[in-house]
C-alpha cells in the first residue's frame, strides 16, 4: 500500500514535470528574431503637419544604426535647427530627441522604448517607422 502511494506520487511528479517543461519557453532560434543585413526604411502615420521616418541599418543580424527623421507633409526633411526647444514657437527639441531615441533603440535592439514625454506623438511615429523598417528586415 505504501509502495503504491510512493509510485503514484512519483508518477504525478513526472507528469507535472513534462507538462511544465512543454509549457515553458524555448529558444528554437528559427530565425524569427534575426534580421537580414542591410539598410531598411520605414514611415510613421502621415498627419496634417508631417510624419516621421526611419532608416535602420542591420549588420550581423543586429541593429547597428538608426537615423530618425521628421518630415514635412511634402516629404522634405525638416530643418532641425528650427526644432531646438528654444524660442516662443513651442517646438520641442527634436534635434536632440531623435538622437536620444535612436541610441536607446540601438542599445535595446528594439523599437519598443519609452516615448519622450514632451514629444509623445513624434516618438510614437518614430517607433512605428522603425517597426516598419525592422519588419522589412525579417
Amino acid at each position: 500500500k505504501q509502495f503504491r502511494r510512493i509510485a503514484l506520487i512519483a508518477l504525478v511528479i513526472v507528469v507535472l514535470t513534462f507538462t511544465l517543461t512543454a509549457c515553458g519557453s524555448s529558444d528554437t532560434s528559427d530565425g524569427d528574431d534575426v534580421y537580414k543585413d542591410g539598410t531598411y526604411t520605414g514611415e510613421g502615420e502621415k498627419r496634417e503637419f508631417g510624419y516621421e521616418a526611419a532608416e535602420v541599418t542591420i549588420e550581423d543580424g543586429k541593429i547597428v544604426g538608426i537615423v530618425l527623421k521628421r518630415m514635412t507633409p511634402e516629404g522634405e526633411e525638416v530643418d532641425y535647427d528650427e526644432w531646438t526647444g528654444e524660442g516662443a514657437d513651442g517646438k520641442p527639441n527634436l534635434k536632440q530627441f531623435r538622437e536620444d531615441l535612436a541610441e536607446e533603440m540601438v542599445a535595446n535592439q528594439s523599437y519598443e522604448v519609452d516615448a519622450i514625454a514632451t514629444a509623445t506623438e513624434t516618438s510614437e511615429g518614430w517607433k512605428q517607422a522603425v517597426k516598419e523598417a525592422l519588419d522589412k528586415a525579417k
